[in-house]
């Protein structure tokens, strides 16, 4: 299993300004909050998944537009890839850790 590296954290996440940027949240600040996420419950970092619900629930829905452009951006740099689509959610997996 792949360890979190905290060495590598963007000092805008130690300190929380992130949550301040107009463009927030950005494909980074989805990939942070996801894989922190994953770090917190010990999950394996070489595999991580997660919904478009769950990004939702955790950055806020008043954030929509934001974060539909920045899932789309993600895929499209191929950062992530959608494994499952339903009527309600998207499943994503993290193809490029950035902290392991």
């Amino acid at each position: 299993m792949k360890i979190y590296n905290t060495d590598k954290i963007k000092l805008k996440y130690i300190l929380g300004i992130y949550k301040t940027s107009p463009d927030f949240p950005t494909g980074e600040d989805i990939l942070y909050t996801m894989i922190k996420r994953a770090a917190d419950r010990s999950e394996d970092m070489s595999d991580i998944t997660f919904t478009s619900t769950k990004v939702y629930k955790k950055l806020g829905e008043e954030y929509g537009k934001n974060i539909e452009k920045s899932l789309t951006e993600l895929v499209d740099t191929k950062q992530v890839e959608v494994i499952r689509e339903t009527k309600d959610s998207n499943t994503y997996r993290i193809l490029n850790n950035p902290y392991i």
